[in-house]
């Protein structure tokens, strides 16, 4: 089974469209959302509606919770305005569908998180904790988002991930990070400046082939001025 994972699509309909065309167009045989569908970009009801339909596997993220009602708003920092507006928007169908997510699964020999092992909404894998989470994963590969960047780990060992360079995983343990679909990586600033930067090198995925235990991060370019201007028309753009 052939896999397309991403996450933290942060309500950009065009980067999340950008993905799914490339999932569909390399055959994939389902999508895996890790969450954060909304939060920062002017498309949260699009987001949502598109995550619904079509991925097999969909995660809530800390945005997400915040949409529920079930974190306060503030505590996501600059998305604060953005989040009202998909309370908003969000119809009482979607809400309740949200309501209904987790922030971690189980699928086969796959663990995934939004955030991580140790905590599915709020934590950051990186360099300085992923031996700890690691620790803490029981299965043989699990799935991260949350700090939007592109990222493999084996205990001990941070591998440089290279787009379009296929990564063996038989024999050992990972934890993987398909990076963001509609959000900055950072340490850029300003969260549509960089995304306008990083467009035309795409929204990040992770195609991932169960069967040949190999993992491929891929990226789908997209226009991103329509968002922006959408963003800019909501009072969301950067200042």
């Amino acid at each position: 089974m052939r896999i397309a994972v991403f996450g933290d699509a942060h309500a950009h309909a065009e980067a999340l469209d950008a993905v799914i065309a490339a999932a569909e167009r390399a055959g994939v045989d389902a999508l895996w959302s890790l969450g954060d569908m909304i939060g920062g970009g002017p498309d949260p009801a699009y987001v949502v509606r598109v995550t619904r339909e079509r991925c097999l596997l969909a995660l809530m993220g800390n945005h997400d919770y915040a949409a529920t009602g079930s974190v306060d708003p503030s505590r996501l920092g600059g998305a604060t305005r953005s989040l009202e507006l998909a309370r908003e928007a969000l119809g009482e169908d979607d809400l309740a569908w949200m309501r209904g997510r987790r922030p971690a699964a189980r699928r086969a020999d796959v663990e995934c998180w939004h955030g991580g092992p140790r905590n599915p909404v709020w934590e950051f894998v990186g360099p300085s904790n992923a031996d700890a989470c690691l620790a803490r994963q029981k299965a043989s590969l699990g799935l991260v988002a949350h700090t939007h960047v592109a990222a493999a780990f084996t205990p001990g060992r941070r591998v440089k991930v290279r787009v379009g360079e296929p990564l063996d995983l038989r024999g050992g343990k990972w934890l993987l990070n398909p990076g963001a679909v509609g959000a900055r990586v950072p340490p850029r600033r300003g969260w549509f400046a960089a995304l306008d930067a990083e467009a035309a090198d795409g929204a990040f995925w992770l195609e991932l082939d169960l069967a040949a235990q190999l993992a491929t991060w891929r990226r789908a370019p997209y226009d991103p001025r329509p968002g922006r201007l959408r963003a800019r028309a909501l009072g969301i753009d950067d200042p």
